[in-house]
């Protein structure tokens, strides 16, 4: 079965533009994004305009701190340490991968966890392992939103993740042996990909 994300994708702006105005609504202002685009690598500037084309799209406010010719450690620590601690700030998006010569995991750790929209901060990841209500790292929560639409029955079902990425493959794991799935994760060094991948059939398609 083909699961079409684009119907699922309209509901959750929808979704979100409408939480958007009830905070607007008591805040009195619009929830502000600061987006943070360190190097000039390609894929990235593409990523972060689509990003930024989506928040447009529900109103959420934009800051841009794009460094194309890219910053040094203590420059991009420093900046991350004042967005976190700026309280007109709600969300904070690192783009990644970062240039080589920054460590990824440190500069995550910098943003205030209630701040980190991805997901991929150290405690919003453990209270991912640990069943508690967090932020989800968005491609894993959106595969759960196409599943959910669609009525696809997760407890006891077989489901076969490939890859075994931070920012996919880990979270989507924990998030359908939270639905009771039966997980098998698959990477580059698992032995005959095909042989797992065809046992992710839920007992719905059985």
């Amino acid at each position: 079965m083909i699961l079409d994300g684009k119907v699922v994708a309209q509901k959750v702006l929808d979704e979100v533009r409408a939480g958007v105005a009830r905070f607007r609504g008591t805040a009195g202002v619009a929830p502000r994004l600061a987006v943070v685009l360190v190097g000039d690598f390609a894929p990235s500037k593409i990523y972060v305009a689509n990003k930024k084309k989506a928040a447009d799209n529900v109103g959420i406010a934009v800051q841009d701190h794009l460094h194309p010719e890219g910053l040094d450690r203590r420059a991009l620590l420093a900046l991350l340490g004042r967005l976190s601690a700026d309280r007109r700030i709600n969300g904070i998006l690192l783009q990644l991968p970062l240039p080589a010569g920054l460590d990824e995991d440190e500069a995550i750790a910098a943003i205030d966890p209630a701040k980190d929209v991805d997901g991929l901060h150290p405690v919003n990841l453990g209270r991912l392992l640990a069943g508690a209500a967090t932020v989800v790292p968005c491609t894993p929560g959106g595969c759960m939103e196409i599943l959910d639409h669609y009525g696809c029955e997760l407890k006891g079902a077989e489901a076969v993740v490939i890859g075994r990425s931070r920012l996919v493959g880990k979270p989507l794991a924990q998030l359908l042996l939270g639905r009771h799935a039966t997980v098998t994760m698959c990477h580059t060094r698992t032995r005959d990909l095909a042989a797992h991948r065809d046992r992710g059939v839920s007992p719905q398609q059985e």
